[in-house]
């Protein structure tokens, strides 16, 4: 039994605490179900907390421009990832494990992935070892004695421990991935040890932070020190690596038309494991999706963290205007599920729509089948235009048919094989539900099916290898 966790656990809740007392707090009541006395009276509306402008996100130091060869003959990459499984599942995730999977299978170069400080205690799951081997991937994780009071101490600790496991794993190259932060720990350990870094953009907080407000309060909110800072930041991180990853073309061309070297600009998509076949039926999920699902309905909806972005609240006003056999089925949680559930109170179909909360990975497959129409109704905003979702390509893989909002990234990782309505407008969304369920939507899943074989995690991992060669001088 590893005791470390527990030693470092009440420090942990202290500085958290302390550093956002609100948060902490909302965050407590979401992972353990505990209403807390500062949950938002009126559950229709946005988190009050989550529109506030985030404290003490200044960095403590500069980014780094990234050198490019690494010294002698060190191959190994570290990995410093935010989270992981089994202590996370979400499509950030999904990903990391994806590719390091794929390349452990593929290449011989050494991967280690180590994961910010804290985690996974820092959300409320106390590890039972320093190390976690999944499907042959290893994570290691850094769990102080005594949590660092500030995020400028924070940021000294994890640039001292990586570090040092880079020195002793001969590391060649750091690669890390979305926000700035992390930007600026990976750089300052390869400028240690004059060694090149990668930045993977996953996703753009401070859009997905402005995305929160009301459309009246969006300008205020990006003139904000935060807004300004953060994206400024990002930009800075992506064109001082050595390398930069997108998800998807929109995205690598936003960076492009901000000054971003194209040579230096790589994008590796969101994809499925190689082989072609649907997640595998489990026993145990078919029972479950049956003790759930009514087989006399049809069944829209998503598998998806329940965030404000995705708006998901569209699928439940539409429920009145579809016939009463059609009813809606959310797999997942998060910080929306209260609001979507008092929705569905007070348009009186809360009879009609099904809240299955988080599901073991290896049951996800069966309510992806349990689906006739896969939803993905993100708002229009400036980050779901450019950052692309994994959950629809899996649907594509079943040969469930996805309606998506039409936006850029949304047209892109779906290889236009989706069907498309306007974001947000409730009537057009009605329809394309409609004509779905009707049948006027063909699927020519051969095409599908051949598509998907260019989105593969091994197809994927081949092109980073070729990353890291060029950024080590084919070494």
């Amino acid at each position: 039994m590893w005791l470390r966790p527990y030693f470092s656990l009440p420090s942990i809740i202290i500085s958290l605490l302390w550093e956002n007392p609100i948060e902490f707090c909302l965050k407590v009541q979401q992972r353990f179900g505990i209403r807390l006395w500062m949950a938002s009276k009126n559950e229709t509306s946005a988190p009050f907390w989550s529109t506030k402008e985030p404290r003490n996100y200044e960095l403590p130091g500069q980014i780094h421009r990234s050198t490019r060869g690494s010294k002698d003959e060190r191959k190994a990459v570290l990995y410093f990832a935010n989270n992981s499984t089994p202590y996370t599942q979400s499509g950030y995730t999904v990903r990391t494990h994806g590719m390091l999977r794929a390349h452990n299978r593929i290449n011989s170069r050494k991967i280690i992935c180590v994961t910010r400080l804290g985690y996974p205690l820092v959300v409320g799951r106390i590890p039972k070892s320093r190390e976690d081997v999944l499907d042959g991937v290893t994570y290691r994780r850094i769990v102080p004695r005594f949590f660092p009071p500030s995020s400028r101490l924070r940021a000294r600790e994890e640039i001292r421990e990586l570090t040092k496991i880079a020195e002793s794993e001969q590391v060649g190259v750091i690669h890390t991935t979305t926000d700035f932060r992390n930007a600026y720990v990976a750089s300052q350990v390869a400028k240690r040890l004059s060694i090149p870094w990668v930045y993977e953009v996953r996703g753009e907080r401070e859009n997905t932070w402005l995305s929160q407000f009301e459309a009246a309060e969006r300008k205020a909110a990006a003139a904000s020190g935060y807004y300004n800072y953060a994206h400024e930041k990002e930009m800075e991180a992506v064109g001082k690596a050595g390398s930069a990853i997108f998800l998807s073309e929109v995205a690598k061309e936003y960076a492009v038309s901000n000054g971003i070297d194209p040579r230096l600009a790589w994008v590796i998509p969101n994809s499925l494991p190689e082989g072609g076949k649907a997640a595998e039926s489990h026993d145990s999920a078919q029972k479950l999706v049956s003790s759930l699902l009514d087989s006399n309905k049809k069944y829209i909806g998503t598998v998806s963290s329940l965030v404000h972005y995705e708006g998901l609240p569209i699928v439940i006003r539409a429920l009145p205007y579809l016939p009463v056999e059609v009813n809606a089925l959310f797999v997942g949680d998060g910080i929306e599920r209260r609001r979507l559930e008092a929705l569905a109170r007070s348009l009186g179909v809360h009879d009609r729509v099904v809240f299955a909360g988080k599901q073991p990975t290896e049951s996800i497959g069966e309510w992806y089948r349990a689906l006739d129409v896969f939803v993905v109704p993100r708002i229009s905003s400036l980050v779901t235009a450019r950052v692309t979702p994994i959950k629809p390509l899996e649907a594509m893989r079943v040969g469930i048919p996805v309606l998506a909002s039409d936006l850029p990234a949304l047209h892109e990782v779906t290889g236009e094989f989706a069907v498309y309505f306007a974001p947000e407008q409730l009537e057009d969304f009605v329809r394309k539900i409609k004509m779905i369920l009707d049948g006027n939507v063909e699927i020519d899943q051969e095409r599908v099916d051949q598509w998907l074989r260019t989105r593969t995690w091994e197809h994927n991992v081949k092109k980073l290898e070729a990353l890291y060669s060029e950024l080590t001088g084919g070494k």
